[in-house]
């Protein structure tokens, strides 16, 4: 019998608690450690926190690196933030300890366009260490990037990428609604917009990712973002969005070569979206439509590919990886 993998779960958010309640239900995973910076969980069993009627005797710990050194697991689950600088010396600090990481943070998922020194020494800790970083999740890391590649099996030749993914930002968890801008005025999202505060992360590494999947030399990549506005009061269970406020987002991510859009990501997430949904378009020899009905349930579908990824992981080579230099990941038990 395979002996299991040992994995510590770093970052309790709505995104890690739910990885972690997964990875505690499988029979090839071993989680033996907890680490949040939230002095309201430091100390508590992450039962708790995950509303077990057991306790799983995994104590919530806030030093990292005093956990992963007596714990020596062989992979963390990581899940704090979504932009690559906040989340460096994790990374760094994984690699000195001689562990694997899958990580949901979106910039992670191809990071050279926005932080390719970053990406520079992250790839040299861990190839230096013998270990693998990976970034991925729903989106990035599969809905609009790993399937586009992955469709292209089938076909002689792709000329053009276009995939649409509709998010009822209502269905969502409330740190969503927020970085959607749901319930913000017109004005206060282009605020925050610009300020980075509100808005999706991981359009242009999405983007990029086909490309280089796709063979495609892009040379520019661009990004709109807009805002939704609500034509009635919509409720949510965590907050209500009145008529004329920000309903949410849409984006547009742009692939060019030679002034043409070869590639073109369509997202639109916002509280009351009609007909949710996930779909890809291939324009190849043959053409290939795939259509995911009712839309790839984010939250959970984020913590289903991190779990289910770890195992690729750790047979993965050494260095900074991405969803397309790992085996596919597929359902572990």
């Amino acid at each position: 019998m395979t002996t299991a993998l040992r994995v510590v779960s770093f970052g309790l958010g709505p995104i890690g608690l739910a990885a972690a309640r997964l990875a505690l239900q499988k029979k090839s995973i071993q989680l033996v450690g907890a680490i949040d910076i939230d002095p309201g969980k430091i100390g508590r069993d992450l039962g708790d926190l995950l509303e077990l009627d057991d306790r799983t005797g995994i104590v919530v710990e806030g030093d990292a690196e005093a956990a992963l050194r007596r714990l020596q697991p062989d992979v963390l689950l990581h899940c704090t933030s979504s932009l690559l600088p906040a989340v460096l010396d994790q990374l760094l600090l994984a690699a000195r300890c001689g562990v694997d990481v899958v990580s949901a943070t979106e910039e992670l998922s191809w990071p050279a366009p926005q932080h390719a020194e970053l990406a520079a020494s992250i790839d040299a800790a861990a190839r230096a260490a013998g270990t693998t970083v990976l970034g991925t999740g729903a989106n990035p890391g599969y809905a609009m990037d790993f399937m586009a590649a992955i469709a292209s099996a089938v076909t002689f030749d792709v000329q053009a990428v276009k995939c649409v993914r509709v998010v009822d930002a209502a269905t969502r968890r409330l740190p969503l609604l927020k970085k959607v801008g749901a319930g913000l005025g017109k004005a206060e999202f282009q605020q925050q917009l610009a300020a980075g505060r509100c808005g999706h992360v991981g359009m242009r590494e999405s983007v990029a990712l086909v490309g280089h999947g796709l063979g495609f030399a892009l040379d520019q990549v661009e990004l709109t973002v807009e805002a939704v506005m609500a034509a009635e009061d919509l409720k949510t269970p965590f907050l209500v969005v009145k008529e004329g406020q920000v309903a949410g987002l849409r984006c547009h991510g742009h692939g060019l070569v030679a002034k043409r859009s070869v590639i073109h990501l369509d997202l639109a997430m916002y509280v009351g979206a009609p007909d949710p949904r996930d779909e890809i378009t291939l324009d190849g020899t043959p053409p290939v439509q795939l259509r995911f009905a009712g839309g790839i349930p984010g939250d959970q579908a984020t913590a289903a590919i991190l779990v289910n990824s770890l195992h690729g992981v750790t047979a993965a080579r050494a260095g900074l990886c991405s969803v397309l230099d790992v085996a596919p990941p597929r359902l572990c038990r």
